[in-house]
């Protein structure tokens, strides 16, 4: 039992620090003197990523987990608001100690970022995986094939509107 619990830990140790890997990356190009072109790719880059978890958790439940337009664009605007914040407070802080002076334009460095950050939460999120299985069925009840109607997803989570069910 206390090997399953310590599994559990680190899996979710994993999972919060896989959660940070974009937030380090915004702070990491606000310190490299970087554009809000590359905020906006790293926000691309995590919302491909968290699509990709979505996809993932979706095959391991055995359900598919409906993407639209509309959710999309929504995450990709809450993320790059995110991360702008935090790059504007990481540039102010360093605007007191020095002169700041951004690029207009992605290059090599923006780019080793993105994949950095990128490659750090998928490769978590694998080791996480891999040390916390997800147990498909309950018992007593076969496992959904897709997710019910009034059901709102959020990050690979189902919460069912009716919590009586």
């Amino acid at each position: 039992m206390v090997d399953q619990v310590n599994a559990l830990k680190t899996a979710l140790s994993l999972r919060a620090g896989s959660l940070l890997a974009f937030p380090a990356g915004a702070v990491l190009l606000a310190m490299l003197e970087r554009g809000w072109l590359a905020i906006g790719a790293l926000a691309g880059a995590m919302l491909a990523v968290s699509l990709f978890e979505r996809r993932r958790f979706g095959r391991a439940l055995g359900i598919q987990i409906p993407s639209s337009s509309a959710a999309i664009v929504t995450g990709l605007t809450v993320r790059f608001g995110l991360l702008t914040g935090l790059f504007v407070v990481t540039l102010g802080v360093l605007a007191l100690f020095r002169d700041t002076a951004l690029s207009r334009a992605l290059g090599w460095p923006d780019l080793a970022v993105i994949a950095l950050s990128s490659g750090a939460a998928l490769l978590a999120n694998a080791f996480s995986a891999r040390l916390a299985p997800i147990r498909a069925s309950v018992p007593g009840r076969p496992a959904p094939k897709s997710a019910p109607a009034d059901t709102v997803i959020l990050e690979g989570e189902i919460i069912e509107s009716d919590p009586r069910r």
